[in-house]
């Protein structure tokens, strides 16, 4: 459980490991960035996942979310191996991610850009819309009506008929986890989420995280280099370094482990304000 004991809907977090790495690597020539990692993420945690710049933390992303294939390794996703499936095959088993810059669809609107999400839509097969389309409109009803919530959760609605590229970069951040959230994922891999985001909306990413955690049942992995965002909303946090996993433990046990201290910061406390 995180150190805030923050309750999930039934109380408990589940017991077997939602996402499984064993002796995973990718090589890139002669460059390993990938070593022999091996390691697990419970179901229903907010887990962090730290490390100095070019610790490979992500292209472990990559790799589990199909964006690229492991050298060698097993990766398994709710105990179904996926080391070898692409990204849209990772997604369609509630596998979703977002990326360190905004991928959002600049000259849609921002509640377009939601809507487009749910796939596959009955609006996308050309004979549904000639020969169905009280269905293709009920349908349409529906993701509009989900894409209406969802952007009162990420404080969006205000902005809804807005072109999406016309929002700030941290709206932007906020719009694309509104995007994950559309697809009703089992777990989220959000990389840099506080990146170029101001304090005032990295609170309110931070809450909606923390919502959707406990109301949507949805488990998240977080790269970040922002050591006071990642200490409060995860725990475990897992330390890379060199392509491999160092340490893993609680934000209390992370912050005093010396070889994280080594690795990461010098020596220098993590953490510290």
């Amino acid at each position: 459980m995180r150190e805030s004991q923050i309750a999930r809907g039934d109380g408990v977090i589940g017991d077997a490991p939602i996402l499984q790495l064993r002796d995973v690597v990718k090589d890139f020539g002669g460059v390993r960035a990938v070593d022999r990692c091996s390691l697990d993420v419970e179901e229903g945690a907010i887990t962090g996942l730290i490390g100095p710049n070019g610790a490979g933390k992500t292209t472990l992303f990559n790799l589990v979310s199909g964006a690229i294939r492991p050298t060698s390794g097993e990766i398994r996703f709710g105990g179904r191996r996926i080391d070898g499936m692409m990204m849209h095959e990772t997604f369609a088993l509630g596998l979703t991610r977002t990326f360190q810059i905004p991928r959002e669809m600049k000259r849609m609107t921002v509640l377009d850009n939601l809507m487009l999400v749910p796939a596959p839509q009955a609006g996308e097969r050309l004979w549904a819309s000639w020969l169905t389309p009280w269905r293709v409109s009920r349908e349409e009803r529906r993701i509009e009506s989900q894409a209406v919530d969802v952007l009162k959760l990420v404080n969006l609605s205000h902005l809804a008929n807005e072109y999406a590229g016309n929002l700030s970069g941290g709206q932007k951040k906020l719009l694309e986890f509104g995007r994950t959230l559309m697809a009703e994922p089992r777990m989220v891999l959000l990389d840099e989420p506080g990146a170029g985001v101001n304090r005032t909306l990295l609170r309110e990413l931070s809450a909606n995280i923390l919502q959707a955690s406990v109301e949507r049942d949805i488990t998240f992995v977080i790269i970040e280099h922002d050591m006071r965002f990642i200490m409060t909303m995860c725990d475990p946090i897992i330390a890379m370094a060199n392509g491999a996993v160092v340490t893993k433990g609680t934000p209390t046990q992370v912050r005093q482990d010396p070889r994280v201290l080594e690795s990461y910061l010098g020596g220098s406390q993590v953490g510290a304000a």
